[in-house]
């Protein structure tokens, strides 16, 4: 018995390849801040806010892309995706400039901002394994945030880093015309009964979500950004095999083996995914969301202490669980929202995730300079018992309501009273 429908498959198909590029090209830049401080002659903290506007725009453009996308067919929103960063990503080779690399991102980030709600609000629209077809979707972002380090390193070793964003630029675009040329039916599903809009309280839970929602980018934006550059500087193992070997003496090898382990570590988080898709589809949203942060916490914490093969396993479990925890987030919010606001309310929530989260650029700054990058580490973990408390505070307001399940293991569940 198949998973999916032909429809559905053709829209995982292109939603897939959607959420990989939004990924991968969205880390390309923090897996070449050492040589872009090279280049541009400038200190870690100063490259790192030349992608500010890249991140902020990622994230704030993300709700006018959902409130576009719930009123236009969400194909076309996917095609001037695949087309735009693209494009843009091409573009950004042949910068020369520290403003022209600042604007080409930006633009990038503009792009990038229309796939979630349109890819993510497809999905949740499956009226069958939605959790599963959000977990088999999250493993492709998984794979395009694995990739980056890893591909964007050896581009960079061998080519240099602008040759990066030419190479990864020709295949999204290609998706574009792609995607126009074959098009998506109509894929219009009907009206879902765990979109409970009539009661009020469901407001109140949704702002409890986001509150949660926020903290969580904040922190998964800000280890994205400095996870390669940590590794640079903590873990030496690899790179004193990479030096080892005389045909592998050329400049960038400490870069290059920073980014295979950052990229190794990121591999793990697609059987997060999965793990997160089949407990979405059958257990307590809110718990289980819970329960991946509590888990998430003290390998945080480890990643502060902790050197070389030991940093390298905390942070494989912390992203397992960091990770996890997305088909349930997602799950959640389509049991809050109606369909004819779902691409609008998964704008909504990556404006949280990626605009507002996008300033964890000035947090990471101050710590690296007064304490060390090794303290951002820490200051995350504080973030993250709050973020544990404010879960606890979801549980509390909803206890009194039936257990959130996904439609399909129990029809007669609801998020309302």
């Amino acid at each position: 018995m198949q998973l999916f429908s032909k429809e559905e498959r053709k829209i995982l198909f292109f939603t897939n390849a959607g959420h990989f590029f939004a990924h991968s090209l969205i880390l390309i830049f923090p897996a070449i801040t050492t040589p872009l401080a090279a280049e541009f002659e400038l200190p870690f903290e100063e490259v790192l806010k030349i992608s500010f506007l890249m991140y902020l725009f990622y994230g704030i453009g993300a709700l006018p892309s959902g409130l576009i996308t719930d009123r236009i067919h969400p194909r076309f929103s996917l095609a001037v995706y695949f087309i735009g960063i693209g494009s843009f990503s091409i573009l950004t080779s042949f910068i020369r400039t520290k403003v022209q690399l600042e604007i080409t991102l930006m633009m990038m980030g503009i792009f990038l901002s229309l796939y979630h709600p349109a890819g993510i609000g497809l999905l949740s629209r499956f009226k069958k394994n939605r959790g599963m077809a959000l977990g088999i979707n999250g493993t492709f972002g998984s794979i395009g945030i694995a990739a980056a380090p890893f591909v964007a390193g050896s581009i960079n070793y061998f080519l240099g880093w602008r040759a990066i964003y030419a190479i990864m630029g020709i295949f999204p675009t290609l998706l574009g015309i792609f995607l126009c040329i074959s098009g998506l039916s109509d894929y219009t599903p009907k009206a879902e009964s765990d979109a409970h809009t009539g009661d009020p309280s469901n407001t109140v839970v949704f702002v409890i979500l986001c509150v949660s929602m926020s903290l969580a980018g904040f922190v998964y934006r800000g280890q994205t950004l400095i996870l390669p550059s940590y590794f640079e500087q903590r873990i030496d193992f690899l790179y004193n095999f990479v030096r080892s070997l005389e045909f592998l003496q050329l400049e960038g090898t400490k870069t290059l083996s920073a980014t295979i382990l950052a990229s190794l570590v990121y591999v793990v988080s697609i059987f997060g995914q999965i793990l997160g898709g089949k407990i979405a589809d059958k257990y307590d949203l809110r718990r289980a969301y819970l329960l991946f942060f509590l888990c998430a916490l003290p390998f945080l914490v480890m990643m502060y202490f902790f050197r070389d093969v030991l940093l390298f396993a905390a942070s494989i479990f912390f992203i397992l669980c960091s990770m996890g925890m997305q088909p349930v987030e997602n799950s959640l919010i389509a049991h809050l929202t109606p369909a004819k606001w779902r691409n609008t309310s998964y704008g909504f929530k990556f404006i949280l995730t990626f605009g507002v989260s996008s300033v964890v650029i000035y947090p990471i700054g101050f710590f690296q300079t007064k304490y060390g990058l090794q303290s951002v580490f820490l200051f995350f973990s504080l973030v993250i018992v709050v973020l544990v408390l404010n879960n606890t505070l979801l549980i509390l307001v909803t206890s009194d309501r039936k257990k959130l399940l996904h439609p399909q293991e129990k029809t007669s569940s609801r998020l309302s009273r």
